[in-house]
């Protein structure tokens, strides 16, 4: 026969591993959020760099981006995290290659961010 402490004891550890197991739930969930506010904020910098860059609403630059990712098959934040980083001049070999093939569905000798030399500041529509 089980007695009342027993009992109380089992419910107890019960009751403590549902809330270990709620506990993680929050703090995965809390990480995804985290995780999605920087990607929206990495894709707002990229707006802008590119409404900037082509001298359109922030509203045509964010359809230009999402319609790049749709014909180029890269996701959003990819081509956001490319643009921002050419445009601070430190474009990987991966980020580099995005650029380049979404490049392709631009029309002739647009391009998305072009840089100086030092590929730290963007260029004047007319360089010398």
């Amino acid at each position: 026969m089980v007695s009342t402490s027993q009992h109380t004891e089992a419910a107890s550890v019960v009751e403590m591993a549902s809330l270990v197991s709620r506990v993680a739930q929050l703090e995965a969930e809390n990480s995804q959020l985290r995780d999605a506010l920087t990607r929206r904020q990495q894709i707002g910098v990229a707006t802008g760099l590119l409404a900037q860059r082509f001298a359109v609403s922030p509203e045509r630059a964010w359809s230009l981006l999402v319609r790049l990712s749709q014909n180029s098959h890269v996701k959003v934040r990819e081509i956001a995290q490319a643009v921002i980083d050419v445009h601070c001049g430190r474009l990987d070999p991966v980020n580099r290659e995005i650029l380049s093939s979404i490049e392709k569905l631009l029309p002739d000798g647009v391009r998305l961010v072009e840089t100086e030399g030092d590929g730290h500041r963007p260029l004047r529509e007319n360089p010398r």
